[in-house]
């Protein structure tokens, strides 16, 4: 079984592969992981789910496809994934933290282990024409390959996700998480924005992602196959 999936240049693939939400969350520090060593291989990480941050005075200019960031560096991305040539948001990444096999249902993480990204997204425009969405945005072993992106239950304290705010004035900003589902052998260190929304190649993000990490060199690539792009 794998969990990587491919980007698809069609809405409803995109859709299908990759599910992130956005949510009003308070700034405060999350850790995961169990205190039970027989639970989980993985080391246990706290990371900050929300970022202070300053919007930019002047026009921003997107964020160019294979732009490597550190978490908690600030990318420039198309505030809706559909809309390319809409308004820009500003996307802050500030870390990707492993869960633990069997505390998400069977719905969510289908037979693999959730990780937890948080990133705090803010409004660029005066007037809000384009609700920000983290569609687009996913989990990635090597910093390539998008993994499977589900959406993390109504009260799990480790994830939370919410509704967006529908009126986000320029400069304000929310907080969001969602689940980046792996293999069971398979550790996420990276967080990519990989949806393909031009055919300009300076932005094809499908082929080279904007890519955020701790800074540490990509692992080599699984070799395991890839799972199909959904076509419809």
């Amino acid at each position: 079984m794998t969990m990587t999936v491919r980007a698809a240049t069609s809405r409803t693939a995109l859709v299908a592969t990759v599910l992130a939400v956005t949510a009003l969350a308070a700034a405060c520090t999350s850790g995961s992981g169990s205190s039970d060593p027989t639970t989980s291989a993985r080391p246990s990480t706290s990371v900050p789910v929300s970022a202070a941050v300053v919007a930019p005075t002047g026009p921003a200019q997107r964020t160019a496809a294979a732009t490597a960031l550190k978490f908690g560096e600030s990318a420039f991305l198309p505030a809706d994934a559909f809309r390319p040539n809409g308004q820009l948001a500003m996307f802050t990444v500030t870390g990707i933290e492993p869960g633990v096999a069997g505390e998400l249902p069977e719905s969510v993480t289908h037979g693999g282990v959730p990780f937890y990204v948080h990133v705090t997204v803010t409004q660029l425009g005066t007037r809000q024409l384009d609700v920000p969405s983290t569609v687009g945005l996913a989990g990635s072993a090597d910093g390539r390959t998008a993994t499977l992106t589900e959406t993390p239950p109504d009260g799990f304290g480790k994830c939370v996700a919410a509704t967006a705010p529908k009126d986000l004035g320029r400069g304000n900003s929310y907080a969001t998480c969602f689940v980046a589902v792996a293999d069971p052998d398979t550790d996420l260190t990276r967080v990519v924005y990989w949806a393909q929304t031009t055919t300009d190649p300076e932005f094809d993000y499908k082929a080279a992602p904007v890519v955020w990490s701790d800074g540490s060199p990509a692992p080599v690539a699984s070799s395991s196959a890839p799972a199909p792009a959904p076509t419809s």
